[in-house]
């Protein structure tokens, strides 16, 4: 059985798990995760999954490592006349799709927030549609050798972007600049042009929500923080680094090392069986040992990453699932203290059978840019 066959033998398992009899599948990381093919932006695309054959219906019929589809229906997204749009034309073949699929009149597991406006609608008469993202996470939850690898390799080219980053980190230079540095290096690593998501703030914009580069100048002895968390080809890398204009403050390095600490404390007890509630508690409680409580994070400790940024399981207060072999997670406890700025540290890691690999090459030190 190929890895294709395979991921695909657990969807349909996830599938029937959930008391449904097909699902559709236009999200274009999992078709790649299905087939090893990426859609291109544009035109919708939908995989049909069925008791009868899985269908793919696309503007073109694409050559795909893993080929899981029975044929395609191909639809018309161009058309010359422009009376009919395009997404109309695959509400078409997607309607003859579904019943090709032997899903007429069945209940259909869809993304729902991730389907195009007009195809819910479009679909009433011939399917009970209901929202499956939780069957999407399960299928993705454990990842399999092939996926841990090519996640390696996405954060293997974080390293190299974050090295890059600490190069091109001076005063004077522009958060704009050092953000087109990481593009650089990340458009050579992946032999393509990437589309990097990140939050990126420095000086005072450590501290508000999100920030993306600007053209704001650094300054001497201001906290440069950078989270970078692009999808490279199909799969994502999500870490974070801090870095320092200049030298840092004695208060910058205790703050920093707080965070390395609280980092440590979560890879110790990172293992097969403990819940993500109880990850939770050690890096909140370690940071409040070391003396910023009053600026501990309030976001997520973590999640679960992989074809998607953000995927289970989620490293919260609440969550008491329990961790398990083969999940790949980001751990990111921050300091947001307004005299000294913030920062976040993150790492990414595998969870192996009696404990866990850690991915991340770049130093989880402080980097002072001089």
């Amino acid at each position: 059985m190929t890895i294709y066959a395979h991921r695909l033998a657990t969807l349909n398992q996830a599938v029937a798990d959930a008391g449904l009899h097909g699902l559709i599948v236009n999200q274009a990381p999992y078709i790649f995760h299905l087939s090893g093919w990426m859609p291109a932006p544009g035109a919708p695309v939908f995989l049909v999954i069925g008791p009868r054959r899985a269908i793919l219906v696309a503007p073109s019929d694409p050559e795909a490592p893993g080929r899981i589809w029975d044929w395609s229906l191909r639809y018309d997204a161009w058309r010359s006349d422009a009376l009919t749009p395009a997404v109309d034309q695959a509400i078409i073949a997607l309607r003859e799709a579904l019943s090709d699929a032997g899903l007429h009149s069945a209940i259909v597991g869809a993304a729902l927030d991730a389907l195009p406006a007009s195809v819910v609608p479009g679909l009433a008469d011939d399917v009970r549609l209901c929202d499956a993202r939780h069957v999407l996470f399960q299928a993705t939850l454990i990842k399999d050798a092939a996926a841990h690898q090519a996640i390696r390799e996405r954060v293997a080219m974080l390293d190299r972007a974050f090295a890059a980053a600490a190069l091109a980190i001076r005063p004077g230079a522009s958060e704009l600049e050092v953000y087109a540095a990481i593009v650089a290096e990340l458009s050579l690593a992946l032999g393509a042009p990437p589309v990097v998501e990140c939050v990126f703030g420095s000086g005072p914009r450590t501290l508000a929500s999100e920030p993306q580069p600007t053209s704001r100048i650094l300054a001497p002895g201001d906290v440069v923080l950078i989270d970078l968390f692009p999808n490279l080809g199909g799969y994502v890398a999500d870490y974070t680094r801090c870095f320092v204009v200049g030298a840092a403050t004695d208060a910058q390095r205790r703050q920093h090392l707080a965070l390395e600490q609280a980092l440590a404390a979560a890879e110790r007890a990172l293992r097969p069986g403990v819940a993500a509630a109880d990850i939770d508690r050690l890096v909140r409680q370690s940071i409040e040992t070391a003396g910023y409580g009053p600026w501990c994070y309030r976001h997520h400790t973590g999640h679960g990453f992989g074809v998607l940024t953000v995927e289970p399981p989620w490293i919260l207060p609440t969550n008491a699932d329990l961790l398990a072999e083969g999940m790949v997670i980001a751990i990111e406890p921050g300091i947001y203290h307004p005299e000294h700025g913030g920062m976040r540290l993150e790492g990414n890691y595998i969870l192996t059978a009696d404990g866990c690999e850690s991915l991340a090459g770049y130093p989880a030190t402080l980097t002072e840019c001089r």
